[in-house]
């Protein structure tokens, strides 16, 4: 066998191994978040615009942060090794970081229901149109915080006012990342919905997602690790 048949079968190996790390976290992900599915498909039959179905949603959602988490943990480790075991590294990280990230993620979740109340209600008063960007500025906050949070408690053991600490200094330093995350996720979202593609979308969209996150915040990683950890 000469040397291109095996990086030809080495690339395709490589290739099928990414593929199925994808799937398989994707759906470790959505199998923690089963709550979460069924509100979000009721809210179908309601709108988004019920105050009660938002709340319920927002409540149902909790599982979620340490869904996340842990994905960004084997996707981390992925970016670092280049090969995960992604049932045993998911559920590790899972439990590990579960307190954590649960009141990361409940905090921020109830900073955003509130904000999203008042979008309703200034939409409601035509008087206040003008103030209704404030709530939306906080909810982009929030949301810029957390691709820093979660990639930071996926990979380290810190008090809760260090992660927060370290958050807000990168937030500042690296907006960027969620700027280009958030038009990457809403690219992707539309390439997949325009070209039928939306059981592909479902199955890896949220695993190529924080695959993106943790490369981009790698240089974050690196740096709390060599300036800040180690000390």
């Amino acid at each position: 066998m000469n040397k291109k048949s095996q990086f030809n079968q080495g690339a395709i190996f490589t290739i099928f191994n990414y593929v199925w790390w994808f799937f398989l976290g994707n759906l470790y992900f959505w199998v923690s978040n089963i709550p979460f599915i069924f509100v979000a498909l009721g809210m179908r039959n309601y709108g988004t615009d019920n105050v009660y179905m938002i709340i319920i949603l927002m409540l149902s959602s909790i599982p979620m942060g340490p869904a996340l988490t842990a994905m960004l943990s084997i996707m981390g480790k992925l970016t670092r090794d280049g090969d995960i075991n992604v049932t045993k590294d998911f559920f590790k990280a899972y439990k590990l970081n579960f307190i954590d990230s649960v009141f990361f993620w409940t905090l921020g979740i109830i900073i955003i229901t509130l904000a999203w109340i008042e979008i309703l209600y200034f939409s409601y008063n035509s008087n206040l149109t003008s103030v209704g960007i404030i709530p939306k500025i906080i909810i982009f906050v929030c949301i810029a915080f957390w691709f820093h949070i979660f990639p930071i408690i996926s990979r380290f053991y810190l008090k809760k006012k260090e992660v927060l600490a370290l958050s807000a200094m990168y937030f500042i330093r690296k907006i960027y990342i969620c700027i280009i995350s958030i038009v990457a996720a809403y690219m992707l979202w539309i390439i997949l919905i325009k070209i039928k593609l939306v059981m592909v979308l479902m199955l890896f969209f949220v695993s190529i997602i924080c695959y993106l996150i943790m490369l981009m915040e790698k240089g974050m990683i690196q740096d709390i690790e060599q300036k800040y950890y180690k000390r």
